[in-house]
């Protein structure tokens, strides 16, 4: 990230990248940004072979951007680890599989080549079979409306954040068939989705079964 995705060397990008150590590890060289470089293959092999020398790397906010990326990707894998099995692979491994199995550059194509890229299980792409999920806070930052009402005074923003047990941001399956995301708590007592043709924009809470509560905090 820091050096752009490309070679520090010969700015070629688009390939598979190295991090280089400008002091060698077996010289005492540390894991810091800061004594890291991004290089190709083929530069990388050459410095290797000292036909080629780097000086240092760079210092500031970018070192420091990149230094806690990888540190919240270090605590990430560890917690997962802990959940499942946890296996790693490059994006560049991810982009070859991809056009291998001639899928779209889409985040749900990569999704499906990572969890069969080493299994070489063969499972069929269609959009069907996904179910996407966003984020969506149980409840609003937003207490009350900009204006009050005549006699009314000020009036609440949200007024229904629950119902019978559901929460805006559960998962919810919709009549044994649908898998639905509750976007919002109508005051009729319906429990309101994301619009998607030939689904149910809507539905009683008696007509849903919990598969996640959202993890947002109240």
């Amino acid at each position: 990230m820091r050096d752009n995705f490309k070679c520090t060397q010969c700015g070629k990008f688009g390939v598979r990248l190295e991090a280089h150590h400008i002091i060698w590890r077996r010289h005492g060289g540390k894991d810091t940004i800061t004594n890291l470089a991004t290089l190709c293959e083929e530069c990388h092999n050459k410095v290797h072979a000292r036909v080629i020398t780097i000086s240092g790397g760079t210092n500031g906010f970018r070192d420091r951007t990149a230094q806690r990326t990888m540190q919240g990707k270090t605590y990430l894998y560890d917690w997962l680890s802990q959940v499942a099995p946890l296996t790693k692979v490059f994006g560049y491994q991810t982009a070859e599989y991809r056009k291998k199995l001639s899928l779209p550059k889409d985040h749900d194509a990569d999704a499906l080549c990572i969890a069969t890229m080493l299994t070489g299980e063969v499972v069929s792409y269609h959009r069907d079979d996904f179910y996407i999920i966003n984020f969506r806070a149980r409840q609003t930052r937003r207490q009350y409306h900009d204006l009050p009402k005549k006699g009314k005074g000020r009036m609440r923003y949200q007024v229904n954040d629950k119902l019978d047990g559901f929460h805006k941001g559960d998962v919810v399956k919709v009549k044994g068939k649908w898998i639905k995301q509750i976007n919002s708590i109508y005051s009729n007592g319906y429990l309101a989705f994301s619009r998607v043709k030939g689904e149910p924009g809507a539905a009683r809470p008696k007509d849903c079964r919990l598969l996640r509560e959202s993890q947002t905090a109240m």
